[in-house]
């Protein structure tokens, strides 16, 4: 019988980022994954040209969001297919995360998810600038850590 682990390694094995801005994804990704690419929500707005860069924050129309899903869901199906490993690096505090979860199970995936629990005033001066400091304070207390019977695998930080 074959491990869990030599059964992952025929799948796509998934990260999913979780944390709010200016928590430290995008740095644990740089430092601790070794990944075949990143899907990430800020990546695809600069590639439909909604933005000019990553850093650049913006919140579009339903449509043009909508659209950005869409294309996420899509690269995500691919690289499932591609049996690749990739991070998925946004926020996933909740709202949407059942549906992302429910199409890597459809694709089968190995989910592995991760918290990051960076301190609400730590974020708060990271994205100093960017993003007021009321609209952190309400996605921080808005925010569901990814649980253990949502995923394979889960690592906090």
């Amino acid at each position: 019988m074959k491990s869990l682990k030599e059964y992952a390694l025929k799948r796509p094995t998934v990260f999913i980022m979780c944390g709010i801005p200016g928590s430290g994804k995008s740095t644990y990704i740089e430092d601790n994954l070794n990944v075949d690419e990143i899907v990430s929500r800020d990546i695809i707005r600069v590639e439909l040209g909604y933005t000019k860069s990553v850093d650049e924050k913006f919140v579009g129309t339903r449509e043009q969001e909508d659209k950005v899903t869409q294309y996420e869901n899509k690269r995500i199906v691919e690289l499932c297919k591609q049996n690749k490993t990739f991070v998925v690096d946004d926020i996933n505090t909740g709202r949407y995360r059942s549906n992302l979860i429910k199409l890597l199970r459809d694709n089968n995936a190995y989910i592995i998810g991760i918290n990051i629990n960076t301190p609400l005033d730590v974020c708060i001066e990271r994205r100093k600038g960017q993003i007021s400091p009321d609209i952190m304070k309400k996605i921080y207390n808005q925010k569901q850590p990814i649980k253990s019977d949502e995923v394979d695998e889960l690592i906090n930080v």
